[in-house]
């Protein structure tokens, strides 16, 4: 019996069908999908609407495609137990606050990668990075510290001292041809220390959240590993969970 009904689009119920599959592990997480082929004959359907998909699929983070050797379960994804969609733009979250976003660049150098961060890239250890550390400001009022690394080899042109004050989105689009497609976030309760007291001016003790942030691209590569601290007192975080 065909599990295809005509209610609505066939693309879209080949996506439903194909994203039961991978929540419910019925392929285990990094094994490769069957075939765009073997799929079609399965459900069938033509292969373009195979393709059109498994695309969704990558464009929501459960899959990604590797040129060449097929479409993979995204173990990033799939492994963490609480998912919201979208993505926090922290400069999009104070507009929508009613503030005026500003970014400082704190510091920006190109060092060699510490150990974690080569691990959370998927680099050799010591290899180049640039590590930018940011102030968001809500108005004038400090509300996120931000630290992103990126590899440095993903750069691919030169960039003025002004394009380091760009989301990092949009560095990546215009600097690194990079587009991004997820991220994998730890997000955890933290306290402010001497540092960030004098960074965020919330007060030493003053309880606050992080981010720990691993943003990838389409085919699953790691971009940018970044730590974010954030004064949820002074910008309120709200999220809709599906």
């Amino acid at each position: 019996m065909s599990l295809i009904e005509r209610q609505k689009p066939i693309a879209e119920q080949v996506h439903d069908i194909l994203r039961g599959r991978i929540v419910q592990r019925e392929y285990a997480v990094d094994q490769r999908l069957p075939s765009e082929e073997a799929l079609s004959i399965e459900l069938n359907v033509s292969r373009a609407t195979i393709r059109t998909a498994l695309a969704t699929l990558a464009a929501e983070g459960l899959v990604t495609r590797r040129q060449g050797d097929g479409t993979y379960i995204n173990k990033h994804v799939i492994e963490i137990n609480t998912r919201f969609e979208g993505i926090w733009e922290f400069t999009q979250l104070i507009e929508n606050s009613g503030r005026k976003p500003v970014i400082q660049v704190l510091s920006d150098q190109l060092r060699p990668a510490k150990p974690h961060e080569a691990d959370a890239l998927g680099l050799p250890h010591h290899a180049l990075v640039l590590a930018l550390e940011r102030l968001f400001l809500a108005d004038s009022t400090p509300v996120i510290y931000s630290i992103n690394v990126l590899p440095q080899a993903i750069i691919q042109k030169p960039y003025a001292p002004e394009a380091l004050n760009l989301p990092i989105l949009r560095f990546l689009d215009q600097y690194c041809g990079q587009q991004y497609a997820y991220a994998v976030a730890d997000i955890s309760a933290s306290i402010a220390d001497e540092m960030l007291n004098h960074i965020l001016q919330v007060g030493v003790g003053k309880p606050l959240l992080r981010f720990d942030e691993v943003f990838y691209n389409y085919e699953g590569t790691p971009l940018v590993c970044a730590v974010n601290h954030y004064d949820d007192k002074m910008l309120r975080l709200r999220v809709l969970r599906g």
